[in-house]
C-alpha cells in the first residue's frame, strides 16, 4: 500500500500543461498553474494514507488523543444523540435569525463554564473562528501584532481585518516582540495615547515545531511597553485542546491567565476528535463577532449532531476519560 501510494504521488507530479495545447483555455490555465507546483513536487493529491490502513505508524493525524482510532468520541456521541431522540438535522438558518436554538446556547455556556470564560460562540472550523476574530474585533485605528508562525487562517483571516497595521514578531522571541511593540507605539499615535489597541495574536502550542508560547513573558512586556492596558491578546489554543491544563482546557487555563486573554480559540477537530470550533471572549467579544464577523452572519448555524459531537467531547474532558491519553 505505501508503495502505491508513492507512485500514484510521483504520478501526479508529472507536467500537463505543455500536453494541452488543444485544450480549451480554462482547463488549460489551471493546468498550468497547478504544473507550478508539479515542479516542485508539492502538487496535492487524494491519496490513502497507508498508515490509515494500518500498514505505517501515524505522525500526521489530528487525533491526538484517539478519541476517533479507539471509538470513545463515537460512543460519547451516540449517547448524547439517545438523550435527544427528537433532534433535528438541520438548524434552520443564520444565529441571526432561526438558526439559534436553546440546545446549541446551553452547550455554548457549559463550554465557557469549563474553560472559564464569559461566553462562548460555536462556529464551524478552526480556520472560519479566525476569519471571524481578525474581520470583527479589529477596529479601524487598531494594530496587530503577531507571531510569524501563526497559522494560515490567521493571516487569511487578517487580510480581512479593518486594521491597517499589522507588524509580525520573530517567533517566540520576547525581545522581537518588545520591538515591534515599541515600533507600534511610535507609528501609531492614536494608540500610543491609548484611544486605540494592539491585538496580539499569538498559539498556544504551534504545530510544526512543538513549541508552547511563553504567554506570561509576553504579557509582562506590553504591560511594561503600554501602561495604559490597551494591548489585548487572542490565544489560539487549536493544538492546546484536550492537551495543556487542567482536563485539556489549554495553556491559559494551565497558567490561571482566563482573566487576561480576551480572545480564546478551541478546535474540537483535533484532540477532541469531532468537528467545529469554539471561541472564547466576554460578551462585548461575542456580540461583536455576532454583528461584524460575516462568517458568522452570513452562514447557515452549526446543526444539532455538529453540537452533539463537540458536547461530547467536552463531556470525555470534564469527566477525566482522556486524561490517561495525555
Amino acid at each position: 500500500m505505501a508503495e502505491a501510494m508513492l507512485a500514484s504521488w510521483i504520478k501526479n507530479q508529472k507536467l500537463k500543461g505543455p500536453g494541452m495545447k488543444d485544450a480549451p483555455v480554462f482547463d488549460r490555465n489551471l493546468e498550468e498553474a497547478l504544473d507550478v507546483r508539479r515542479a516542485d513536487h508539492g502538487m496535492y493529491t487524494r491519496n490513502k494514507s497507508a498508515w490509515k490502513m494500518g500498514q505505517a505508524i501515524d505522525f500526521c493525524s489530528n487525533d491526538l488523543l484517539s478519541l476517533g482510532r479507539t471509538g470513545q468520541i463515537r460512543t460519547a456521541f451516540f449517547d448524547e444523540l439517545s438523550r435527544h431522540p427528537d433532534f433535528s438535522l438541520y438548524s434552520g438558518g443564520s444565529r441571526l435569525m432561526d438558526g439559534n436554538y436553546d440546545y446549541i446556547e446551553q452547550v455554548e455556556q457549559e463550554i465557557a463554564d469549563f474553560h472559564g470564560a464569559e461566553t462562548a460562540l460555536i462556529v464551524g472550523s478552526g480556520y472560519e473562528a479566525n476569519g471571524a476574530i481578525y474581520s470583527a474585533i479589529p477596529r479601524p485605528g487598531d494594530a496587530i501584532v503577531y507571531d510569524e508562525l501563526v497559522h494560515a487562517s490567521t493571516h487569511d483571516g487578517m487580510a480581512h481585518s479593518l486594521s491597517l497595521c499589522k507588524m509580525p514578531f520573530r517567533h517566540q522571541d520576547v525581545d522581537s516582540f518588545r520591538d515591534t511593540l515599541v515600533s507600534v507605539l511610535d507609528s501609531q499615535p492614536l494608540i500610543k495615547q491609548g484611544s486605540r489597541s494592539i491585538i496580539v495574536s499569538v498559539e498556544s502550542v504551534y504545530s510544526m515545531d512543538g513549541d508552547v508560547c511563553p504567554i506570561k513573558e509576553l504579557l509582562e512586556v506590553s504591560k511594561d511597553v503600554c501602561p495604559k492596558g490597551n494591548v489585548v491578546f487572542c490565544m489560539d489554543e487549536a493544538h492546546g485542546t484536550g492537551v495543556l491544563g487542567p482536563k485539556g482546557a489549554g495553556l491559559v487555563s494551565a497558567l490561571g491567565l482566563e482573566k487576561e486573554i480576551a480572545l480564546r480559540l478551541h478546535t474540537c477537530g483535533k484532540a477532541m476528535a469531532s468537528t467545529g470550533a469554539v471561541i472564547l471572549g466576554n460578551t462585548t467579544v461575542r456580540n461583536s463577532l455576532m454583528n461584524f464577523a460575516r462568517s458568522v452572519i452570513y452562514t447557515t448555524a452549526p446543526s444539532f449532531p455538529i453540537v452533539a459531537g463537540i458536547r461530547a467531547g467536552y463531556g470525555l474532558l470534564e469527566s477525566g476519560a482522556t486524561q490517561k491519553m495525555d
